[in-house]
């Protein structure tokens, strides 16, 4: 029999015990972060990268460097995260396109796997999508006028994206089918040249975000006909989505999430998505990014997981129907 004295003292010192157990010490990085962006400095990816560099530094008391490896549609970068130490310290600003679109568009020649390697720590951001002309579109500036225009046209329409398989490709495609229009691709080496040709003339429209061309929208030098997102858009209140001009379920987005090397411990990722989350819902930091455009959308890392598997298959369909292949 269990003497009364020592039942007494070990019922007594239990729930300090079991405090200890359960109260682990939250993750603590040994060394400086790196965040790996697969495409160029000032884009979208990058803005949101250096953002979100800041405020992690200081939450987790260690710098947290912003790298940018872009180059085939993403997948150097993606890549280079997937091989990299599995600790925590090297993380990715994926896309659907990285993590999405490239494994069916690679067609068994991407050098990575994003479910295998990857291991997803929350979503960042949404970029929804709009149908957009240039300022040299010379036909009524409405979505009815670029129909009616699209259709008259003896031969396909050129509508340009930041290259094939990107999101403003899919986009178009997906577009051209719904509506029944004969719509040619015409890809670029990134957004910023594609624009150019939209402006000048060369391209009758593009599909990109809104945080991709708000200075042009400002600026009277593009103009959004519709968005495909679904409902409309702060930025863009007079907007009507494609649903409402007749078109349900025709939408499109670019959205950004935060991963890390699969096989990373899991505190590292329970904290990491503490911290992020934390950030993107304090006023200052969602403000700066509504204000340029973003939805902002943190959630959990099986969020986000469901959501690159939601779009793999969708936007592999899309891809395989359109004959696209990478670059």
């Amino acid at each position: 029999m269990i003497p009364r004295r020592v039942l007494l003292a070990t019922l007594l010192t239990a729930p300090a015990v079991i405090g200890r157990a359960v109260a682990q010490p939250a993750w603590q990085p040994s060394r400086p972060l790196r965040i790996v962006v697969p495409f160029p400095a000032g884009g979208s990816f990058d803005v949101q990268a250096r953002l979100l560099a800041e405020g992690l530094a200081t939450a987790l008391g260690q710098p947290v460097v912003v790298e940018n490896r872009p180059g085939a549609g993403g997948t150097i970068g993606a890549a280079e995260v997937a091989h990299a130490a599995p600790d925590g310290h090297t993380l990715l600003m994926g896309s659907n396109g990285t993590q999405a679109a490239n494994v069916t568009l690679y067609q068994g020649r991407l050098p990575y796997d994003p479910a295998r390697d990857h291991a997803p720590i929350t979503l960042i951001t949404s970029q929804p999508q709009i149908v957009a002309i240039g300022d040299s579109w010379p036909a009524e500036r409405s979505f009815a006028g670029l129909l009616a225009a699209l259709k008259a046209r003896r031969e396909p329409a050129p509508f340009g994206s930041s290259g094939n398989g990107s999101p403003t490709h899919l986009a178009g495609e997906m577009f051209g089918r719904a509506l029944g229009l004969a719509l040619t691709h015409v890809p670029y080496r990134g957004q910023a040249p594609a624009l150019n040709d939209l402006m000048g003339g060369r391209l009758n429209l593009m599909f990109p975000s809104v945080a991709d061309v708000l200075g042009q929208l400002r600026a009277g030098r593009v103009f959004a006909l519709a968005a495909m997102s679904e409902r409309r858009l702060a930025l863009l209140p007079d907007v009507p989505t494609l649903d409402e001009l007749g078109h349900p379920g025709l939408t499109s987005s670019i959205w950004a999430g935060l991963y890390t090397r699969a096989g990373s411990p899991p505190a590292a990722i329970a904290r990491l998505n503490a911290e992020v989350t934390a950030l993107l819902n304090a006023p200052t930091l969602r403000g700066r990014l509504e204000a340029q455009g973003f939805e902002v959308l943190p959630g959990t890392p099986q969020a986000l997981a469901a959501r690159q598997a939601t779009d793999t298959q969708r936007l592999g369909e899309v891809i395989r129907a359109s004959g696209a292949t990478a670059d």
